[in-house]
């Protein structure tokens, strides 16, 4: 369902007209109308029904949240906006972007050789997301990225409220084993909102020693995929609050636009 938006342009931005569109498959002509002059084009895609009622100009509809209990990765909530030129009759090819962002993890290894733990492999019992967004405002006025509201799994994972999510992979994993020098194969998957607190957590034991390796992922963009290469090169730290060493985790990053199961372009 796509839920399309024309405001105007002047210093107010109200809005000029609305109209809920059936859609479906990955692209497709909509037909929406609005008035002849200068226009604002805003379309908001979900698979559950809002009420737009108190939407009056575009920074009402700047307040719309999307939430983690609302998303599917392979449906993904969506937005997209454009300015359009005065004139009777215009069209706007028009792609929608998810406010979340993919970030796979793609390989581990754990190379401890220069130190005395060497034939120690990293025992992994849990991956998740720290401090990942759950909720954001999509359009963000003013702003080039989605604005996060609200966080879960500060530090360590909150498994009871991760576990109320529709898909509470998208922030927490069991761990992957052993890992030793070889490099292992992951294709794991985690999803959220951008913002510049997110970690993605390494969880687990060195030999006797509970270690935790919490990588930065700061300056992710909506919309996008980032595929991690993770290499160990010694123990983490004994607490999943503390920061590791410089060095302690060689991170290799690839990345490309998100190419979700079904992305919708649409032209109005």
């Amino acid at each position: 369902m796509l839920d399309c938006f024309y405001f105007d342009t002047e210093s107010a931005q109200n809005l000029d007209s609305y109209q809920q569109i059936p859609v479906s498959g990955q692209s497709g002509s909509v037909l929406a109308v609005s008035t002849a002059g200068p226009r604002r084009l805003v379309v908001v895609s979900q698979s559950r029904r809002q009420d737009w009622y108190a939407v009056r100009t575009y920074a009402d509809l700047c307040k719309t949240r999307f939430s983690l209990s609302d998303e599917d990765p392979d449906c993904p909530q969506m937005v997209g906006e454009a300015l359009l030129g005065e004139g009777l009759s215009r069209k706007c090819n028009l792609s929608l972007r998810p406010s979340l962002v993919r970030i796979g993890l793609r390989s581990l290894s754990a190379d401890f050789r220069r130190y005395p733990y060497a034939a120690e492999p990293f025992v992994c019992t849990s991956l998740y997301l720290a401090y990942a967004a759950t909720e954001c405002l999509p359009l963000a006025l003013g702003k080039a990225r989605p604005a996060p509201l609200s966080w879960l799994n500060a530090g360590e994972p909150d498994s009871t409220a991760v576990l109320q999510l529709p898909h509470p992979e998208m922030l927490l994993q069991d761990g992957c084993g052993e890992v030793g020098t070889s490099r292992v194969t992951l294709s794991r998957e985690f999803y959220c909102y951008p913002s510049e607190q997110l970690r993605l957590v390494l969880a687990g034991k060195v030999g006797e020693d509970v270690c935790y390796y919490p990588v930065p992922l700061g300056s992710l963009q909506a919309g996008q995929s980032y595929e991690l290469d993770l290499t160990l090169t010694r123990k983490g730290s004994p607490s999943a609050f503390i920061p590791v060493q410089g060095g302690t985790v060689v991170v290799e990053t690839v990345s490309l636009p998100w190419e979700w199961k079904d992305p919708l372009h649409v032209e109005i």
